[in-house]
């Protein structure tokens, strides 16, 4: 309706007079949507591995159009997998099919150069023994440059041109022809819709109703398995009561037959004991009656035994006589036998009474005996066998064995087969019976054996083998027929194909595998497992959709599939590279293909994919605050790691405050301090991966430096190939020293001699260090002289006194009061000075 629609928007109603072909104008139409439509998919993306297995999927088809002998197709497709994938996995058996393929389509000249191209590439190929013995022949004559015997095309011949008119007439009547056929298409198309729609239907309506009986069959199998499950409950509980009641009854006769038994074994005894006495006396009374009939009854016996001796004899020589006479009659030996027999009161034979009464004649006549000796003579027949014989699978081949001999005779039966056949010959109606000799035969009688083996599990598809048998007379073993046994076997044939979708990668990148499985073989394979080993630097983490399990930590495992012969299954697992991996590896996943039916493994690797290097380094220090003292030598450990996966060397960059000065050393005990034989550095390295080294800073600072500053420095390893990879380590310096103040309090003015008066020195440590051996001297003038100190002084000099203190802490404070007088005799107006020195040191030795 909508293209109707379309159409009539399109195409308005054509005035009259004028001609529109619809027919060619919606054609044209739908050529173009076509076109539109195509280029839409084109633009569409492809699903990522719509590329990745094309070449499995171009040969498989190949391979099956070979299958149903549609060897054209076979060879487009084989070449076009050759022409776009010329380094796919699968190239030796699509140049082995198509070489196949030609041969079978009759094209001799593509079939010996691809064979010969397959053979020499592929020399330790095993499908070298499935090949058509001509199709090896063709091979070795094209790679010997011999010339080939190829059929020639029957020539055509020459057809003379039509003229103008002839042409258009058949022209116009092709068009006719066309159009007809294009409406008789359209309408056998719309039919095709409609039946397959019918069919659709149809087969829902089906489908419904197999539900709808399976599901009646099942409540019936149900409803009869309950009640015979009742029926048998109920029979064996009737059982067991009858067994039960037998039981008892059983015992109940055991106990009468007992104590019935007990009586009549006591009425014996006595009866016994009875009988002992009348019969003790009655012996006695025999055994003289006894001795008699004995005496007389053995010479009775001896009588009789030489009387049968003698007649056993005489009926001997009767026999033996009459036995001459019979074989040897008109003889010198017959008349004596026969004289004898008369003597012996026996006429034998009774006409030969006057003949022996006669006088003896001349011998007139001879005997001549003959016997049909027995000759041996047979006729082997073999039934038809299978085509092919499926590989793990026992074969039977049927045979008949005639006796056209003239006599009873026997037929031993040997064969050539390997053991690894299993081979036998049996009876037909027991073929698991094996048997090396036939039942004796009668002239003319049949005897309908089997030959049976299992052929071998390590066979291959389209192997062909050739063995021998033997049939023969057990009466003449120089009477037997022989036959070649052919088998070709029919077995699975699985190849795979992995492939990544990732030549390069780096760690911790995810990188994706396809494998296509295919049976390439003309059978069917069942118990199939394929095992996918990948790398330790390898971590699955989308391998449970497709089926797979973990095994072992380094191989995943789906087992349990079956193949038809020409079908093929992809699988999609997903691994992500550890951090860890080196730079350069090449890294590669392996399929191991069991068939486990027929013992066979195959294993299959995909192309390499190649970790990259990646330039990493961290640094690190144990101390990143530091407290110096201005003028200090500070010595700063630092370690530093490769942390890439290749092995790399770092420059060294730094950032220092000002009037410091410092240096690199390469901390070879690794103990953090700066030896005599460790050697001054500017670059680390080269490091393996995950290696450490050890490096010591040194810093110089400057004895300017103000207490409390803070200064920041900065080292950076820089990876030589990738600067812009760099570590960084951050240190802050902050400078500390004791700082010292003394102030004073006294009082000034006008003093009298012999006045007293005092000062307090106050000495403090402002500073945030501490300060070592503090020294404070007091210059006392000649004028004045010291009445008491507070504490007490350490020295005095000529009016100088010198008080020490070991150590004052930062903040901490010393008092010293010191109490003078002005000496008598001073005259007015003379002036005095007070002078004290203060000088100490920081614990770096410093003097201030």
């Amino acid at each position: 309706m909508i293209l109707s629609d379309t159409f009539n928007a399109l195409y308005p109603t054509a005035r009259k007079g004028s001609h529109v072909h619809f027919y060619n104008i919606f054609r044209a139409s739908l050529s173009k949507i076509l076109i539109v439509l195509l280029l839409v998919a084109l633009t569409v993306p492809a699903p990522s591995f719509a590329l990745d297995s094309e070449d499995s999927q171009i040969f498989i088809s190949g391979f099956n159009a070979y299958q149903k002998k549609e060897y054209k197709t076979a060879i487009d497709s084989m070449s076009v997998l050759l022409k776009k994938y010329p380094d796919t996995p699968l190239k030796d058996m699509a140049i082995f099919w198509l070489a196949r393929a030609h041969y079978k389509a009759g094209h001799q000249q593509d079939a010996a150069k691809y064979m010969a191209q397959f053979l020499r590439e592929y020399p330790e190929s095993p499908l070298k023994a499935t090949v058509e013995d001509g199709l090896l022949a063709l091979a070795d004559k094209y790679e010997k440059g011999e010339p080939l015997e190829l059929t020639a095309k029957p020539v055509q011949k020459p057809v003379a041109a039509p003229d103008a008119a002839a042409v258009a007439k058949a022209a116009a009547a092709e068009k006719a022809a066309a159009e007809k056929a294009a409406a008789e298409k359209i309408a056998a198309e719309k039919i095709a819709a409609e039946k397959i729609a019918a069919e659709k239907v149809a087969a829902a309506k089906a489908a419904v109703a197999k539900i709808a009986a399976e599901r009646a069959a099942a409540q019936k199998v149900a409803v009869e398995k309950a009640a015979a499950e009742k029926a048998a409950a109920v029979k064996a509980a009737a059982e067991k009561a009858a067994v039960e009641k037998a039981a008892a009854e059983k015992a109940a006769a055991e106990k009468a037959a007992a104590e019935k038994a007990a009586a009549e074994k006591a009425a014996a005894e006595k009866a016994a004991a009875e009988k002992v006495a009348a019969n003790r006396a009655a012996a006695e009374k025999a055994a003289s009656q006894k001795v008699v009939r004995q005496k007389t009854k053995q010479a009775k016996k001896k009588e009789t035994r030489e009387q049968k001796t003698a007649n056993a004899m005489r009926a001997k020589a009767i026999a033996a006589y009459k036995d001459v006479i019979d074989r040897y009659p008109g003889t010198t030996a017959a008349a004596n036998a026969s004289a004898k027999l008369q003597q012996m009161g026996i006429d034998y034979p009774a006409a030969q009474k006057t003949a022996a009464s006669a006088a003896p004649q001349a011998e007139v006549s001879q005997v001549f005996n003959l016997e049909v000796a027995q000759y041996a003579d047979l006729d082997v027949t073999f039934g038809q066998a299978a085509e092919t014989q499926e590989a793990g699978k026992k074969f039977i081949i049927p045979l008949d064995i005639v006796n056209n001999g003239n006599g009873s005779d026997s037929f031993y039966l040997e064969s050539g087969f390997p053991s690894e056949y299993a081979f036998h010959f049996a009876a037909a109606t027991s073929p698991d019976t094996p048997i090396n000799t036939t039942p004796p035969l009668e002239v003319g009688e049949k005897f309908r054996a089997v030959a049976v083996g299992i052929m071998p599990r390590g066979t291959i598809d389209g192997q062909k083998s050739s063995f021998p048998v033997k049939i023969g007379s057990a009466f003449a073993r120089e009477v037997s027929q022989s036959r070649e046994i052919t088998l070709v076997a029919s077995a699975p044939l699985l190849r795979a194909v992995v492939k990544s979708d990732k030549t390069k990668l780096l760690p911790g990148e995810k990188i994706s595998y396809r494998i296509s499985l295919l049976n390439i073989g003309t059978a069917a394979a069942r118990g199939v497992t394929m095992r996918l080993n990948y790398p330790p630097q390898y971590e699955p983490v989308s391998f449970l959709p497709t089926g797979f399990r973990q095994e072992a930590k380094a191989a995943l495992v789906l087992d349990g599939m079956q193949l038809k012969s020409g079908e093929s299954q992809d699988f999609n697992v997903t691994f992500q590279l550890k951090d860890e991996a080196l730079a350069d590896q090449e890294l590669f996943v392996r399929a191991d293909v069991v068939n486990n039916d027929l013992d066979k493994k195959e294993s299959f690797v995909s192309a390499t994919s190649v970790v990259q290097k990646v330039s990493s380094v961290a640094a690190r220090s144990t101390a990143g605050k530091l407290v110096v003292i201005p003028g200090q030598t500070v010595a700063i450990p630092l370690i530093v790691t490769n942390t890439g996966n290749a092995r790399d060397l770092y420059l060294i960059k730094s950032t220092m405050p000002a009037n410091a000065s410092y240096t690199f050393f390469d901390d070879v005990n690794r103990d953090g301090k700066r030896q005599a034989d460790e050697p001054i550095i500017n670059h680390v390295g080269p490091l393996s991966p995950k290696e450490e080294a050890y490096i010591v800073l040194e810093i110089s600072t400057p004895t300017t430096a103000a207490d409390g500053a803070v200064a920041a420095a900065s080292v950076q390893f820089q990876p030589e190939n990738a600067t812009d990879r760099f570590a960084s380590v951050n240190l802050q310096l902050t400078y500390s020293r004791p700082i010292l103040e003394l102030t004073m309090a006294a009082k000034g003015g006008r003093l009298k001699p012999g006045e007293v008066s005092s000062l307090e020195l106050n000495c403090i440590n402002r500073g945030t260090n501490l300060a070592k051996q503090v020294t404070l001297q007091s210059f006392l003038p000649a004028q004045l002289e010291l009445v008491a100190a507070d504490p007490g002084f350490a020295r005095a000099d000529n009016g100088v006194y010198t008080w020490r203190f070991d150590e004052l802490g930062a903040g901490e404070k010393r008092n010293i009061k010191v109490t003078y007088r002005v000496k008598p005799g001073i005259a007015v107006g003379t002036n005095m000075q007070l002078k004290n020195l203060l000088n100490y040191q920081d614990p770096i030795g410093n003097r201030y």
